[in-house]
């Protein structure tokens, strides 16, 4: 049996096709609450097939309750996510379930789920120079958390990064169409708005990560490896940020997590072993046989950002070449063989290039055709990249 659209984290995993496949259609269940003030997000959705497009359940009705009898609504903000009406966190002393109606009347819960300890915190976030399991020489991102308590014991991990990325051609000046008709003119303008230097955040999704401390003296995690990143990989060219969040779970949330990072390695799928149909904490109200894709899971959470440098992390290595290769050129206004055309015009509308000089001849005097020297734009505008607006947590 097999089911594709598992939670999104099976995207690792080489397609193939099998000589038979039984295929089921199955609710898919992405719900994580955590003692984070905000407004909480569960998404739902279907299986489906290789040569299938992703389906997702819209039209449900989503809520959680509290063993007070504490409601809380999550509206349908885009199709098949479900965002909660009002920002909470959950609490150590409640209990909490998921009640999910379905646009076609079928009705779902969760079984009740406490909250784990809330008392493990990142200490500390690091990086050390490294070579992969593969030889591959980089860096690996290291966290230390502890509980004093001894109450946490099994931990997730995942983590946001941010990159800057700063244009090598950068120009203050913007090339303007004045004319894009014979006598053709295009005149220099100071820029606006400033795109030398962007900031491009992603956010981990393709892998789970995580460790336990059930079997240590202390419910202590020391260096815990969460990233690698190659030395030859272009996130860390310049200036490189790591958001690193610390999931505390609770046994079953950590055993289905377990099971499904085994499930979704492209060396466990298709052996004998694999473990087959992973068991939801989610059940049908009205089938028990029913199965449902998903885990209904609560955390306390933890994060730590730390900053790198190219030079900190390889103070031997020089920095990693820009995304493309940057080429000049000097595109004539008027073209000399059908003054009826300009290629500078024309490129400047395709929005290919970006000002980098004013020509000029050996005294110093500007050439008026071709008048500049320009540059592919990903070189001289950042924001062919990312964006130019530099986050609140930034520190150069």
């Amino acid at each position: 049996m097999i089911f594709i659209s598992f939670i999104g984290l099976l995207s690792c995993v080489e397609e193939f096709v099998p000589e038979s496949i039984t295929f089921e259609d199955l609710l898919v269940v992405e719900a994580s609450l955590t003692n984070e003030i905000k407004y909480h997000e569960i998404k739902l959705s279907r299986t489906f097939q290789f040569s299938e497009e992703p389906v997702v359940e819209n039209q449900a009705r989503v809520r959680v309750i509290d063993d007070m009898q504490n409601e809380y609504v999550f509206n349908e903000t885009e199709s098949g996510t479900y965002v909660s009406a009002i920002e909470f966190g959950v609490v150590p002393e409640r209990i909490y379930t998921l009640k999910i109606v379905t646009k076609n009347n079928k009705s779902y819960s969760s079984i009740a789920v406490k909250p784990p300890s809330d008392n493990a915190q990142i200490s500390d976030v690091s990086f050390v120079n490294d070579t992969n399991s593969d030889g591959i020489e980089g860096i690996s991102i290291l966290v230390d958390s502890y509980d004093p308590t001894g109450n946490s014991e099994y931990y997730r991990y995942d983590f946001e990064e941010t990159q800057r990325i700063v244009a090598p051609f950068y120009a203050d000046n913007d090339m303007v169409i004045v004319s894009d008709t014979p006598p053709f003119k295009v005149e220099l303008k100071r820029r606006t708005e400033e795109k030398r230097t962007c900031y491009k955040t992603t956010i981990s999704k393709s892998q789970i990560v995580q460790t336990q401390t059930k079997f240590v003296a202390e419910d202590r995690v020391t260096k815990f490896p969460v990233k690698f990143i190659s030395k030859t990989d272009s996130i860390i060219r310049d200036r490189y940020s790591i958001l690193v969040k610390q999931y505390v779970q609770n046994f079953e949330a950590y055993t289905y997590f377990q099971n499904l990072n085994d499930f979704s390695s492209s060396e466990n799928v298709f052996s004998e072993n694999q473990p087959g149909f992973i068991e939801s904490n989610i059940i049908s109200d009205t089938n028990p046989n029913e199965k449902i894709l998903g885990f209904f899971e609560i955390n306390s959470v933890s994060e730590k950002r730390l900053f790198i440098d190219h030079q900190e992390a390889f103070p031997n290595e020089n920095q990693l070449p820009y995304f493309v290769e940057c080429a000049t050129s000097t595109p004539y206004l008027t073209d000399p063989e059908d003054p009826s055309k300009s290629p500078l015009i024309e490129m400047i509308k395709d929005d290919v290039i970006r000002f980098w000089l004013v020509n000029e001849d050996f005294f110093g005097n500007p050439i008026e055709n071709p008048p500049y020297t320009v540059v592919n734009t990903p070189c001289g505008d950042c924001t062919f990249y990312a964006s130019n607006v530099k986050p609140d947590f930034w520190v150069d």
